[in-house]
């Protein structure tokens, strides 16, 4: 027995014994460590070979991609600022109380209008519906995101072919 086992509680006797069995052998250790070198040979080959395509890679192709990477992030900056100033639905949200129907315009307003005077002699539909509470966001209207899962009753109003003219929000 060697010094270890002294030190080795004798319950745990079997269990260091089993241990021991589990190591691998110097043979699998071995060919453990060729692939292990095989592999870092092959890593430094590639990283060889991908250093000698970049240094011959033209340098147009790296100023064209800092270009169209600058372009694309310019393209982002001025979406967001045109967003910022003029969010999406501000102007249907204007357009509603022009009308005095309470009506929320989805289409021209010219359109709109049209189809309200028309309306005496061409039916124009109204047909009840529940929306979204989110959509009220899509309109340019104030929107609780705490409440976005519930609905909103509304009026759509649409022309006899089918195509939706503008929304009355109720409640």
């Amino acid at each position: 027995m060697s010094n270890h086992d002294n030190d080795t509680p004798a319950w745990l006797l079997p269990a260091r014994v089993a241990f021991n069995r589990r190591q691998p052998g110097a043979d699998q250790d071995a060919a453990l460590l060729a692939q292990l070198t095989e592999q870092q040979r092959v890593q430094r080959i590639r990283r060889t070979v991908a250093e000698t395509a970049e240094a011959h890679e033209p340098r147009w192709l790296r100023r064209l991609a800092w270009g169209s990477g600058a372009l694309g992030a310019t393209a982002a900056v001025l979406l967001s600022a045109v967003l910022l100033l003029d969010p999406p639905g501000t102007q249907t949200a204007r357009a509603a109380p022009a009308t005095g129907s309470g009506f929320i315009p989805l289409v021209p307003e010219s359109e709109f209008r049209a189809a309200l005077a028309a309306s005496r002699s061409a039916a124009v539909w109204l047909q009840p519906a529940e929306l979204p509470r989110e959509r009220l966001a899509l309109l340019g209207l104030p929107f609780d995101a705490a409440r976005a899962d519930e609905t909103v009753r509304a009026e759509l109003m649409l022309n006899p072919s089918g195509q939706l003219l503008a929304v009355r929000i109720l409640n």
